[in-house]
């Protein structure tokens, strides 16, 4: 009889009549990086990580072999947890058509929506799932719904929730709005998070990022060891690549310990169906709803399997589009500002030296990738304020422009003092105006240097600011946060202004119950943080009859209008994506394919200088 037990951090398989290391067989546990022994036939294996997949292909296989062997408590749970998965699996498959009685529970203060409704019964029926809706509708309430139901049936204990930094305060704050009270929290950030494992069992909501998972994993998979938990992967599309990678592979080690397994992200695939196999794998590592990995990467390059492909994960998320969540409509108010006149020349040089340089011999493409960068950069920073060309742009690693003595740098660095850009009177301008209507605003800007003079010059009224240099973390500064800083903005009953980046600002921050204006100072190629900061005010919640407005201004003929129209051109096209069963592709949103960024780069590049070339009758 084959005895398979666990001893000391190690998986030991003891065969005394040598059958497992004949070479057919030894094959087979070699490359599941067994030490063979063949003088006692024992086998012996120290991954811990991954003993239940093992155990799960062993007992396949010594059954299939018909070789009877038995297991000591420790084997024995494991391996029942397996079968007990597989059983779920079946049942995930056969039950879409099931609705399970959900009783109401006092404990849960937020009456759902339908559609979370809808979300909550298809995470109760498949146990294990993926949560695929657009950003804004709701999917964290969702899935303290589905840890209320578990919780109540004694399946879970605690909620480990896996994210972005910036996700850590809407869990937080969600907690409340669902339980009326926060649940008891720790974030495992910093060094000192080494201390919160000695007594993380005191906690109930439990929030680190993917990289602290990679680095403590050992002990992140002891605590699902000694709880039950439920494990949620938020904005899980950071965990997409097929090929590995230490955030990948450590969500795959972790996944077995976990209870019961969700994942959330509104673009799952922003290069293609190739993105799903870790998120999916996640959810049930001993099922691999999409096989092995070396064999799904070719059944993603032929286009003729990829409705196979959304067949087979169908069962297991569940997905609301934008047009599902009945949200007013927005008005978009586009202000054309004429250049003043120093501003105007400014703009007409650097748009002919741009034009003069284009047949410039480039030897590397990375060279003139730059280029084309910098010189972006320098047309938006003249359309939105010249005085940015004088300053080093954080935001683009971009130096100053270089002083070469000549009359346009001169007036470039006293410019300042001559005049104020034209979209910048205006900002301040409707600003004011719309504080006076008792509003609170928020005014968008690319440049940092935009953001420190719009405070300058706003000084007298509420203003609240957020860039790069503003912490994430309030372990960083409690006193002086992002989430402080937000927290300040929503709470003053007055009319108060935010001035944000959307790099820093435009993703997991909810304004719209008290927000429903952005001015828009400028804007860059960037469709990703466009979408994101349009939907920091448009968001579940709203009325109807609220009227929600982005008030544009756009330099008139400047890279302005060329930005608006490809960015029009891109938000329809992200419109497609968001609104289709399954979305593949977000341009660039998120860690999307570096081949797909260049060629829009190069796109955005190639309609500016058409552009250029119109608007100086160059040909």
């Amino acid at each position: 009889m084959i005895k398979i037990k666990i001893d000391n951090q190690h998986l030991i398989i003891f065969d005394p009549n040598k059958e497992l290391i004949n070479w057919k067989n030894q094959t087979f546990f070699s490359l599941l990086g067994f030490d063979i022994n063949e003088d006692d036939g024992s086998l012996t294996n120290s991954q811990t990580d991954l003993f239940p997949s093992h155990l799960n292909e062993i007992s396949d296989f010594l059954t299939e072999a018909k070789l009877e062997f038995e297991t000591d408590n420790n084997v024995f749970e494991i391996i029942s947890n397996i079968e007990k998965e597989n059983q779920n699996f079946l049942d995930a498959l056969k039950s879409t058509n099931i609705s399970p009685q959900i009783n109401h529970d006092e404990k849960f203060k937020r009456n759902l929506k339908d559609y979370q409704m809808k979300g909550l019964l298809h995470l109760i029926k498949v146990k294990h799932g993926a949560n695929f809706s657009v950003p804004g509708s709701g999917k964290t309430t969702v899935v303290y719904a589905y840890y209320n139901f578990l919780k109540s049936q004694k399946i879970v204990e605690k909620i480990f929730v896996i994210g972005p930094f910036s996700s850590f305060f809407p869990w937080e704050f969600e907690s409340k709005q669902c339980f009326g009270n926060n649940l008891s929290t720790v974030r495992l950030v910093g060094p000192e998070r080494k201390y919160y494992y000695s007594d993380i069992s005191n906690y109930e909501l439990i929030l680190c990022h993917y990289q602290t998972v990679a680095n403590d994993l050992k002990e992140i998979i002891l605590f699902c060891k000694r709880f039950k938990v439920l494990l949620v992967i938020d904005e899980s599309h950071y965990i997409k690549r097929l090929s590995g990678g230490s955030w990948a592979n450590s969500m795959l080690s972790l996944s077995p310990f976990a209870t019961r397994r969700v994942i959330l992200s509104g673009t799952p695939m922003p290069n293609g169906y190739k993105d799903l196999w870790s998120q999916m794998t996640f959810l049930w590592p001993n099922k691999k709803i999409l096989g092995e990995k070396i064999a799904y990467k070719k059944r993603c390059e032929n286009p003729k399997l990829l409705d196979e492909i959304a067949e087979d994960i169908r069962p297991f998320f569940y997905r609301v589009k934008k047009s599902d969540l009945g949200l007013p409509k927005q008005k978009f108010n586009r202000i054309m500002c004429h250049l003043n006149p120093l501003q105007s020349q400014i703009y007409q040089a650097m748009s002919m030296r741009i034009l003069s340089e284009l047949d410039i011999d480039f030897e590397e493409k990375k060279k003139i990738k730059n280029w084309r960068k910098a010189k972006i950069i320098r047309l938006l920073q003249t359309a939105s304020n010249p005085t940015l060309l004088n300053k080093f742009s954080d935001e683009f690693a971009i130096p100053p422009l270089s002083s070469d003595g000549t009359s346009l740098v001169t007036l470039i660095e006293k410019y300042s003092s001559y005049e104020t850009p034209s979209k910048i009177e205006k900002c301040i301008e409707l600003s004011e105006k719309l504080l006076k209507e008792n509003k609170k605003i928020i005014i968008w800007t690319t440049f940092i240097h935009n953001i420190k003079m719009l405070e300058v010059m706003l000084r007298n009224h509420n203003v609240y600011s957020i860039y790069g240099e503003v912490p994430k973390d309030p372990g960083e500064d409690i006193d002086y946060n992002r989430e402080k800083i937000i927290e300040n903005f929503k709470s003053i009953k007055s009319p108060a202004i935010l001035i944000a980046n959307p790099g820093a600002c435009a993703e997991s921050i909810s304004l719209h119950m008290i927000c429903h204006d952005a001015i828009y100072l400028d804007r860059s190629f960037n469709c990703g943080h466009y979408i994101q900061s349009l939907d920091r005010i448009h968001r579940i919640g709203l009325d109807l009859n609220d009227k929600i407005t982005y008030h544009i201004l756009i330099s008139k003929d400047t890279i302005d209008e060329t930005i608006d129209n490809r960015l029009e051109e891109k938000n329809n096209e992200m419109n497609r994506v968001l609104e289709s069963e399954i979305p593949i592709g977000y341009l660039d949103y998120f860690d999307v394919d570096q081949k797909i960024l260049d060629m829009e780069d190069e796109i955005d590049f190639n309609l500016t200088v058409s552009q250029l070339r119109k608007i100086n009758n160059v040909i």
